[in-house]
């Protein structure tokens, strides 16, 4: 039997507190598994949150097999690579195509997408295997064995386990560490602003008329500014901003939080002020987050995924891909569940096989992005020529050594198959443990300990 349509022979409630990509992708795969979830958003709705999302191969490969596909490729544009373009000057500096035969080869498409799009099919499909999704269920504390959650209406939910898909300001984190004051390494003086233009607003501009005919689909890279030429069959274009902070500005940032528009306007130039030309803004402060060493308890009844247990920078290539890729590895371990002492050890797992690949997912973003965002000066220069040499050595065609270069860059992150993942992790270490359990040996204690960590409801940093 596949691992999809594997269901686990003991069936779990489990409670997910958070409605984002990870907390729904976690639904619909627990459901498939054969467990009962619920979700709960503290949202009044559906999320709808502006901007657009890029699905990278490891990504759009879930999604193929769990059925999306179709749905997917109604909203989503395909891409072949990347320009790099010169916020000062216009230039192309830098072109990276992906060779067909390597995309081939790794089995999917790279695509770009509305993130409001990807979130609708991930809901409906969530909806479609059994989920129950609740909103304006705001969660003020988290309780360990057994364990529960407590409601700002008052109301206590409890459940055989429950999962922090709750965001970088995770209250399940807290359940497990203990209040923390601060999970900060890094506040750097960015922001990250997202933005949707239509198409022909930029069609009546001269001087931007021309990203309307980009040949790539996107994504286009500017010093510190990223477009995309992707989504609703090419009527939108998304654009996403990393800018530095007005340290006077203190107006409210999310995701889900619209405000005024900026004037991005340097030295005259009308390329910064393309932003202006979207009808609103969305913002979020660049914040580099310590992730959490241990993304369970010791009773394996509160575990972390996606932001919760891999923070990352806002809008990188793999936010939404880790987050999948998580819910997949944990509905292929849950789909093998039998005996309640399977517990710690499947979330220990879950651990195990996902967070030396976020980590260099993670590594490898921030190198890219360090890059991206060099401020004039020699490195920018020195970057710079290193691009142009590389796309001219590209127009003169594939020789061994760089297709070679290509296959090693992008097999590793592209190539990633989460299901093999967790399927391999079963054959080496799993299928020892049931081996050894059937020769006698004992099983993994549950200890049983009541922990509370309690939220004011009004915190402002409190995110789900």
């Amino acid at each position: 039997m596949d691992a999809l349509n594997r269901r686990a022979l003991l069936s779990l409630d489990f409670v997910i507190v958070g409605g984002s990509i990870a907390g729904l992708a976690a639904a619909y795969r627990l459901c498939k598994a054969g467990h009962k979830v619920r979700v709960l958003e503290r949202a009044s709705g559906p999320v709808r949150r502006a901007g657009g999302v890029r699905l990278p191969p490891n990504l759009t490969n879930i999604l193929y097999e769990w059925g999306l596909g179709d749905k997917i490729a109604q909203q989503a544009q395909r891409t072949c690579g990347s320009e790099c373009i010169s916020l000062d000057t216009g230039e192309v500096v830098g072109r990276l195509l992906w060779l067909e035969e390597i995309m081939t080869e790794i089995g999917a498409e790279f695509l770009l997408m509305h993130y409001a799009d990807l979130h609708s099919i991930l809901h409906a499909a969530a909806l479609a295997a059994g989920a129950h999704i609740s909103y304006n269920a705001t969660v003020v504390s988290v309780l360990a064995n057994p364990p529960r959650v407590r409601l700002a209406n008052g109301e206590e939910l409890q459940a055989d386990m429950v999962i922090g898909a709750d965001g970088p300001h995770s209250l399940v984190r807290d359940a497990i560490e203990g209040e923390r004051e601060n999970n900060v390494s890094d506040r750097s003086s960015l922001s990250t602003y997202l933005a949707t233009i239509p198409r022909e607003q930029l069609k009546k501009e001269p001087d931007l008329e021309a990203f309307t005919n980009a040949e790539l689909g996107g994504p286009q890279v500017w010093r510190m500014l990223l477009i995309f030429n992707w989504q609703r069959g090419g009527s939108e274009y998304a654009v996403i901003a990393f800018w530095p902070d007005d340290e006077t500005d203190t107006t409210e940032d999310g995701w889900d939080i619209s405000i005024p528009r900026k004037k991005f306007v340097v030295d005259g130039d009308s390329r910064h002020r393309i932003l202006d030309l979207s009808p609103n803004l969305f913002r979020i402060r660049y914040v580099d987050r310590e992730s959490p060493s241990e993304w369970t308890d010791e009773s394996g009844r509160l575990l972390l995924i996606g932001e919760a247990a891999h923070p990352s920078f806002p809008c990188n290539t793999q936010g939404c891909s880790l987050q999948v890729e998580d819910a997949e590895v944990l509905g292929s371990l849950f789909s093998r569940l039998h005996s309640w002492d399977q517990l710690p050890y499947f979330t220990e797992a879950f651990q195990e096989i996902r967070q030396p690949r976020c980590h260099t997912v993670h590594s490898k973003e921030k190198m890219g992005f360090q890059l991206v965002r060099l401020p004039p000066g020699p490195d920018r220069d020195a970057r710079d020529e290193v691009f142009r040499a590389m796309m001219h050595s590209g127009l003169q065609g594939w020789d061994e050594g760089k297709i070679r270069w290509q296959w090693e860059e992008l097999g590793e992150v592209f190539g990633y198959n989460a299901r093999e993942a967790a399927e391999d992790w079963w054959v080496q270490w799993g299928m020892l443990r049931e081996r050894s359990q059937k020769q006698g040996a004992p099983g993994i204690p549950i200890p049983i300990e009541v922990t509370e960590v309690k939220i004011a409801q009004d915190d402002p940093g409190h995110e789900q």
